[in-house]
């Protein structure tokens, strides 16, 4: 492995790291903590975008975007490492883990609770950003493989 790729797959892990520690730390706020930092986040993106959405779905949409963007992260990470066929079951699987131990993180955590809908949200969150990133995968091997056979590297 050279060089520019063992600091390429260091930094795809940082990023995991980041997002997991993120995602924690969320987590680790207080319901109405929580509920303060989403709501007045909330209002500034409807202000900002001029509609009315209800605040519940907005939560709903940011809980699938965030697991989306851990699970983007992971393919990302895993598919550097080990440039393995199994990566995106590997990447979903490991984010919708992730998922369930931050909801179990939440039962401890005074005002939040354990909820299966929010697993099933970030799960969604975590299929998507799989499913994405394979495909962006598949492209870029599909035009690596044109290059090559037009003999250009």
């Amino acid at each position: 492995m050279t060089k520019s790729r063992k600091i390429y797959v260091g930094v795809s892990w940082i990023l995991v790291v980041a997002c997991m520690i993120t995602i924690f730390c969320l987590s680790a706020q207080n319901g109405e903590e929580s509920s303060d930092l989403s709501g007045s986040f909330v209002m500034a993106v409807l202000e900002w975008l001029k509609i009315d959405i209800d605040e519940g779905l907005l939560r709903t949409f940011a809980h699938c975007l965030e697991f989306m963007g851990l699970s983007v992260l992971m393919f990302n990470a895993i598919y550097a490492t080990w440039e393995s066929k199994f990566t995106f079951v590997i990447a979903f699987g490991s984010t919708v883990l992730y998922a369930i131990t931050d909801e179990i993180h939440q039962i401890f955590v005074p005002d939040r609770a354990f909820q299966i809908s929010d697993i099933l949200v970030d799960s969604t969150g975590a299929l998507i950003g799989a499913f994405a990133s394979l495909i962006i995968l598949k492209i870029i091997l599909i035009i690596k493989e044109r290059r090559n056979k037009n003999g250009n590297t």
